[in-house]
This record gives structure tokens, sequence and C-alpha cells, in this order.
């Protein structure tokens, strides 16, 4: 598959690359941070405004799906994410691209009680802003028109740790978070991008939000 990365200067963009590289797709890494697609050698890397419906189709026009893994640590509103989803529901279709994946929060998953962890008391509020964020995303993508070929990847939303690739995990394809015997939830980078590129090669999660985690958390 010919993959396009936004986001692969990022920690979690850059697992996903690399595991696609691994696994012998062509990749081309789209992110803010030349030194870090550097890193990526046999990648091709491209710069282009995520947001920018209009100038999208020309960086990712050519390739099988476009994997967005966007985050904005540099303000209060965290808007790059909602509007790159935004961004890409247009440009996608523009671009004559088959698929769109997104990398979004865990956040909005429910506990073992139906409860959203974002709606918890427990809930970090250094990370609220951000899993708002995710959750906007995916409700652009859930009000996409029926033609866009979509799949909304939340980690757990206790622990995702970088690190390799141990296997182990477990998804599934609600609104559910992955957990172990005692209600928690965690996953290494190495393994979250392990499951986007099974999920890639092996669509099981067509126009649906999954998750990834260990059973033995």
């Amino acid at each position: 598959m010919r993959i396009a990365v936004i986001g692969a200067s990022g920690w979690l963009g850059g697992a996903i690359a690399r595991e696609a590289l691994a696994r012998g797709h062509e990749v081309t890494a789209i992110g803010r941070d030349p030194d870090k697609l550097a890193t990526l050698s046999d990648a091709r890397a491209a710069t282009v405004d995520a947001t920018d419906a209009a100038a999208l189709p020309g960086v990712i026009g050519g390739h099988d799906v476009v994997v967005q893994a966007v985050t904005d640590r540099s303000g209060s509103s965290r808007d790059t994410i909602p509007d790159t989803t935004a961004a890409l529901i247009a440009a996608v279709p523009a671009a004559g691209v088959a698929r769109l994946a997104v990398v979004g929060g865990g956040g909005s998953l429910l506990d073992t009680n139906g409860i959203r962890y974002i709606d918890r008391p427990d809930f970090p509020e250094q990370y609220r802003v951000e899993a708002q964020a995710g959750l906007r995303a995916l409700e652009l993508l859930r009000a996409a028109p029926a033609q866009l070929d979509w799949t909304y990847l939340s980690p757990p939303p206790h622990d995702l740790v970088p690190g390799d690739a141990r296997g182990g995990y477990t998804t599934r394809g609600d609104d559910h978070a992955v957990t172990g015997p005692d209600g928690h939830s965690a996953i290494t980078s190495g393994d979250l991008a392990a499951a986007m590129l099974d999920e890639l090669e092996s669509p099981q999660y067509v126009r649906r939000r999954f998750t990834a985690g260990y059973p033995d958390a």
C-alpha cells in the first residue's frame, strides 16, 4: 500500500510510519519537524498545512490511505485535531484516496459502567481539552458522507506509553475500552501502531471507531 502519514514527526505518527515501512509499504511522512522526518530514511518526506483542504490533495493524491496522527500542544483549544479531520474529510475524496484513518483520543471511550472517561471526576484535567478535540474529530467522521471510507482508532484512556510492540493486545469495535480484570487499560505506542496497520491491511472497522489494549493490563 501507499500510505501517507500526517503527523509523522510526532511520536505516534512516527511509530505508525515505521511500522508501515517495516511491513514493506510505501510511506510518505508528512510533518512539521524536518529533522524528525529525516529519521524515517525509507519514507518520502513532505510538508503541508494539514488544515488546508485545498492544499492537501496535492500531497496525498496517489496514496491508498491517509493516516491522521496529529496533536496540538501549542495552545489551549487544540483545534488542529478536528480542523485537520474536517480538511481531510473534504480532501481525501477530492484526491481520489480510498481511505482515511484517524488516530484519535481515548477519553471519550466508555468504562465498564458505561460512563465516558472524560465525564468521570478522576479524569486528568491536563488531558481534557485534547480529549474534547479528539471527540470533535470523531463526531465529524460520524457525520461525514456515506461514501467516505474512514476508521478511527482510540488508544486506551489510561496508559498509552512509548515502547516497542510486545503483542498480546486485542481490539474491539464499539465505544468501550479494552481493559484488564481490574478495569485498567494500557498499550505501547508500538502495539498501537501495529493495531492500525493490521486494520489497514485487513479492514474490520469501516466507518467505525475501534480501540486496542491489553486484556491483562
